[in-house]
């Protein structure tokens, strides 16, 4: 014979209470904004990768830009390129008149989204030497 309460129906199922539900939900929400913090700083952090692979890019292009020209005609300058700064210094190695090679210092800066402070700019290095055809 089944068990029965001294009301006379079925025993009672448990059950959460207002209490417990309400850890709960504050629990919940308290993760839901820590998500939510964690997602902005993983959006900043591949916006300022994808600046720092288009400044790699420019990198690149300004440096083959410069081995396809002769040493003679190869000079230092500085642009924006696609929101990069850009400089870069060309020293002849060897006789000025006639360099086996020509030194080349390029550098280019790129402001970071996810420093929102004055000094949120990098500038990457590179050094390097080409000879001359």
């Amino acid at each position: 014979m089944p068990h029965r309460s001294i009301h006379g129906g079925a025993r009672r199922r448990p059950a959460f209470t207002l209490v417990e539900v309400l850890v709960a939900l504050t629990t919940l929400g308290i993760g839901l904004l820590g998500l939510s913090a964690s997602a902005m700083l993983v959006t900043r952090m591949v916006g300022d990768g994808s600046r720092l692979t288009v400044a790699a890019t420019v990198a690149a292009a300004r440096l083959e830009t410069l081995r396809a020209l002769p040493c003679a005609v190869a000079t230092s300058g500085s642009t924006v390129t696609r929101g990069i700064e850009e400089r870069w210094t060309v020293a002849p190695i060897g006789a000025p008149t006639a360099p086996s090679a020509v030194e080349i210092e390029l550098s280019v800066s790129y402001r970071l989204r996810s420093v929102p402070r004055a000094d949120s700019s990098r500038t990457q290095r590179f050094r390097g030497a080409l000879p001359c055809r």
